[in-house]
Parts: C-alpha cells; structure tokens; sequence
C-alpha cells in the first residue's frame, strides 16, 4: 500500500512538474534564478547579462514587482539568440529581427513552422542588443549616493556593486556609473530633440544627460542614448553650460619673425614650429633650391586652432585636414591613439606626411599593441581618437608598414597612415572614402 501511495505521489508531482514546464517559457534559455530577499529586476538582470525588458518578456511579467523566494527564467545573453515565448510565431519573430521566414528556418533547420515556448532561435541579432544597462554619469557638486538613486529610479546599494565601491564617498567631477536603461537612436531628417522627448515619454534634459550632450542641436546619423524607463525627477543642470555657437569659430594665423642659425634648414624648422614646409617657403618666397643664410630673417606662420564642441564625451572633434589637423597634429608630435571600437590605446609619432599624417609606432610595445588591435598588420581603417594636448580628435588608421621609416626599435619597418577629415592619398592626391567614413564615425557624425 505504501508503495503504491508513493508511486501515486511520484507520477503526480511528474505531471505537475510537466505542466509547470509547459506555462514557464525558456528552461533551456538560460536556467532558473530563485529571487532573493533585495532582489529587484535590474539587480538581476545585470548580474545574468540581460535586461529588465527581456526577463519581464520571458517569464511574463507585466510590472517590476518580484517575491522573494519565487523563482524567474533567465533568457539567453544578446550573443544572436533568441528565447521563444508564448505567441511567438515564425513571422513575428522575423519582423521583429529584420529577417525573414526564410532565414530563419535556414539557420535553424527547421522542418516545420510550429514552435514551442522556450525554444532557442538563432536569430540575425541579439535580442537585447541595444538596450544598455547603466551610463556614465560626471558627478556634479552637492550630489550624494542618495540623491542620484532617487533621481535615477534605482538605490545606492546597486550604484555601489555596479562601481565596486564600500562607502558613499563620491567626488565631484569624477565619472560614475548608474544603473539605468536605454535605447540607442539614430537621428533622422526632421527629428529634434523635443519631438524625440513626446515621442518616447522622456524629456529633453533626460535624453542630454544620457547621450552626453551640452547643446540642443542634433544632426542627421548622431547617435541619441533615450530612457527606456520612466524618469519623473529633473535631472541636473549640465556641469559647465554653454551657448551653442551660431557657426564654428575659425582658426586664427599669426606671423612670428625666426633667425636662422647655424645647421638650420627649411624642413628642420617647419617642423620645430609644426608648420608644413611648403608653407614656409611660400611665405618667404622660397623655393626648394633656396639657400638659407645665417642670420637670415623669416616669418613664420603660427595657428591657434579653436576647440570644437563634440556629439558626446566618446567622440572626437571634427577637424579638418588641411586647415586645422596638420597643426594640431604636425609632423614630430607624438600621440594617444584610443580605438574607437575596442578602447585600446598604444602611442605613435608622425613622422612624415603631407597629404596625410604618416606615422609611426613610437616602441615596440606600441607595435604590438596595435597588432592586437587590427588582428596583425592590414590597410583595411579602422576609427580612432587621437589624443593630445588634453584634445581628442577624430581621426582613421589602418595598420600596414610601408615606405620610408625614421623610428629605430619599434618593430616596424615602415610607416602607417592616420587621416583626418578631408585627408587625401599619395598616389592619386584624392580622398579616401573608406577612411573619411572612419573620421566621421569617431566623429558621431
């Protein structure tokens, strides 16, 4: 009898368990989480690398609020999959990822169009791929822990795990992290950032704040960061606000009177004052076979080029080349290259260069530190920050040597090219439209 009461138990916690699984999408996602005491759905979706909206579609859920003790699907992490939930059809689920039908029962060979909830598609993008969880925010003065989780909508006690930090000791000007959630956008013809704020619930000073912006004008292709979630604080007043200038202030030239000394020629001293030497020589009237005097006056040509406002902190200005680049960057000066993609920095020098600035790894390290970056030596662009003197400036690189090379120890026989906006090739003197593409993605234009 007893046995038989237990082989009824058994069969009946089975079938219970069966039908759990049929209500509980995903199982084979991404396993089960039990919620603990403090969980909330940000703390756990950060912790399992997805996101509130993809916990909350998986298991469900039409608000926020969670039991201790009862337990949540996880989805699967945004790696190009995608967790079938209950509804879902074929056709759906491809409009949803821009693919079709088609491609979807090819890469998943597929025989039929039936799906069953909690199945795993590989789809042509993941499905939380632009959903973010936190932004970088500078600390302002009078900011507490306290007051940023309010206005936030978090709490102090995730701000700390997600900055790996024990007391509440913030320091005004620093960057820190806060968990907060957001869509990328694309700015098209006609947008402002105004009709962006009715469009998606938030409000202008919301979308400055998460896309790092000081001014209100927006251009076609600049990337916005956009709340997803409902944010009913007023945020801060920028740090440092500005008027937005009506048009780009020029660079300003002015002439300073050289002697010539003893050893001096006209390219050592268009590079000692970061001057192409082609303009030297026709400021002085020169010619390539002019022979310089001791003693001898010139005037030489000094630019001050005006810093220009940027998209957000991660972009780099947008410099012309021959009008503004060449003297920021002018042949001599050594560099910070950080690549815009991966953030990997290394340092260069250029060396030569007129239509562009031909460079050159400044040691060995450098050398291989780049190699990491563009998997070896290759002519194919990638964008780059070149930092120096505390500016940031959009620039391209491809990484092949080539030609002449005047940095001894470096590992590299050669040199590399790094353009800037409006940069031309030496083959051809025409630009590069794989490298101007580059400049203007490092750019945020």
């Amino acid at each position: 009898m007893k046995l038989k009461l237990k082989t009824r138990l058994f069969g009946l916690a089975l079938a219970a368990a069966l039908f759990l699984a049929t209500l509980t999408p995903a199982l084979a996602s991404g396993g089960i989480y039990t919620i603990q005491k403090g969980d909330s759905l940000w703390s756990i979706a950060l912790k399992n690398g997805t996101t509130v909206a993809e916990l909350k579609r998986v298991n469900g859920l039409t608000s926020d609020a969670i039991i201790a003790g009862k337990t949540l699907v996880l989805p699967t992490s945004g790696d190009g999959r995608y967790t079938v939930a209950r509804g879902d059809t074929l056709w759906t689920i491809a409009r949803k990822f821009a693919t079709t039908v088609a491609e979807l029962r090819r890469i998943n060979k597929l025989a039929s169009d039936v799906l069953a909830a909690g199945t795993i598609l590989r789809v042509s993008a993941p499905s939380s791929a632009n959903e973010k969880l936190y932004i970088e925010y500078i600390v302002r003065k009078g900011d507490t822990l306290g007051k940023l989780a309010e206005m936030f909508g978090t709490n102090a006690a995730f701000i700390r795990e997600l900055n790996g930090i024990a007391g509440d000791t913030i320091i005004a000007g620093k960057p820190l992290k806060i968990p907060a959630e957001y869509g990328e956008y694309t700015v098209r013809s006609g947008d402002t950032l105004y009709k962006l704020a009715l469009a998606h619930g938030t409000t202008v000073d919301w979308i400055m704040l998460f896309s790092g912006i000081e001014f209100t004008d927006i251009r076609v292709g600049q990337i916005l960061k956009i709340p997803t979630k409902k944010l009913t604080a007023q945020p801060p007043a920028p740090a440092a606000p500005q008027p937005a200038p009506s048009q780009p202030t020029s660079p300003t030239k002015r002439y300073i009177d050289y002697i010539v000394a003893r050893g001096d020629t006209v390219w050592s001293i268009s590079v000692k004052f970061g001057v192409p030497m082609q303009e030297v020589l026709s400021d002085n009237k020169l010619s390539t076979e002019s022979v310089l005097n001791l003693g001898q006056k010139l005037k030489i040509a000094q630019y001050t080029v005006p810093i220009k406002p940027t998209p957000g902190t991660k972009y780099g200005e947008y410099l012309d080349w021959w009008t503004e680049a060449q003297y920021v960057v002018p042949i001599g000066k050594t560099v910070k290259i950080t690549d815009f993609l991966t953030g990997k920095s290394f340092t260069i020098q250029r060396t030569i260069g007129a239509g562009h600035a031909d460079s050159e790894p400044l040691t060995l390290a450098d050398t291989n530190a780049a190699k990491a970056v563009f998997g070896g030596y290759t002519w194919l662009p990638r964008a780059v920050i070149v930092e120096t003197d505390g500016r940031r400036i959009a620039g391209s690189m491809s990484f092949y040597p080539h030609d002449v090379s005047y940095i001894a120890g470096n590992g590299f026989d050669g040199h590399f090219d790094l353009y800037f906006a409006n940069c031309i090739r030496h083959v051809d003197g025409k630009p590069d439209p794989a490298h101007q593409k580059m400049v203007e993605t490092a750019a945020g234009r």
